[in-house]
């Protein structure tokens, strides 16, 4: 990491400029940005209906989405389909020629892009945040200091689970398929169809300890300040511990997979 980690502003800068030369890529993603507005508007006629659960207002359900938003876009999934893409055509055969390993290819590319992506969505939930009276985070140093940290641990896991789940690929021609299914079990998991905390109770306790909360539902409960110090430090351990697990099964699976790799294409 001491070798590779100075390549990394090189390499994001040069991803930035190519997303940025994609402008009509950049509109079309910022149109799908706004995805979870979509189940935040279900919610908000539910509560106009039925009244609002226990220990949730309408006002909580705006807070809620729009932090979600921003962490939708902040996943690294796209990593998948990179790496699904380049095994099919050979590519990958280009990227291991380079002195830098595949991973942190993809990991500064899609870096690259989402910061190009954010550039333009921030502003946009800043000024949601500062027009609509409702939305409501408690801030206080600390506290921000925790999101923050949260944060980088959200990219970090879905970073290398993206990529461990990516190295399917070299047994199976089915990753993708995978990856989607796995995932349709983590947007239940992770808080983004509902919050954690208005699920069976069985599928909040399995939430609580799978790796999908950390990447969207802890940052957003940590920032609309609905954690106490024990939660707060069990939510940071569950990430840490799923972000070693992940490491280590993505170097497991890189030896004993690329040995198995073969490109004719490239």
């Amino acid at each position: 990491m001491r070798d590779v980690l100075p390549a990394y502003p090189s390499l994001v800068r040069s991803a930035t400029l190519v997303a940025a030369t994609y402008r009509g890529r950049v509109v079309l993603s910022l149109l799908t940005a706004f995805f979870p507005l979509l189940t935040m508007a279900v919610w908000l006629t539910v509560v106009a209906e039925g009244g609002p659960p226990d220990g949730w207002t309408t006002d909580d359900f705006l807070s809620y989405y729009a932090a979600a938003t921003l962490l939708w876009n902040l996943t690294g999934d796209r990593v998948v389909w990179q790496w699904d893409a380049d095994m099919r055509s050979g590519d990958l055969s280009v990227r291991l020629l380079r002195p830098v390993h595949p991973f942190h290819q993809y990991a500064t590319s899609d870096l690259g892009q989402r910061l190009v992506f954010l550039v333009v969505l921030v502003p946009a939930l800043v000024l949601a945040a500062w027009l609509v009276p409702g939305l409501n985070y408690p801030a206080d140093p600390l506290r921000l200091a925790a999101v923050a940290a949260a944060l980088v641990l959200a990219y970090a896991v879905s970073l290398l689970m993206a990529s461990t789940f990516a190295l399917i690929g070299f047994w199976s021609t089915q990753t993708t398929n995978g990856w989607l299914l796995w995932w349709g079990l983590g947007s239940f998991a992770s808080g983004w169809v509902a919050p954690l905390a208005l699920m069976p109770d069985w599928l909040r306790t399995a939430g609580l300890v799978l790796p999908f909360r950390t990447t969207m539902g802890f940052p957003v409960e940590l920032l609309m300040g609905r954690l106490d110090a024990h939660q707060t430090a069990y939510g940071f351990a569950v990430g840490l511990g799923w972000l070693a697990a992940f490491a280590l099964l993505y170097r497991v699976a890189w030896r004993f997979g690329v040995r198995r790799y073969q490109a004719v294409a490239g």
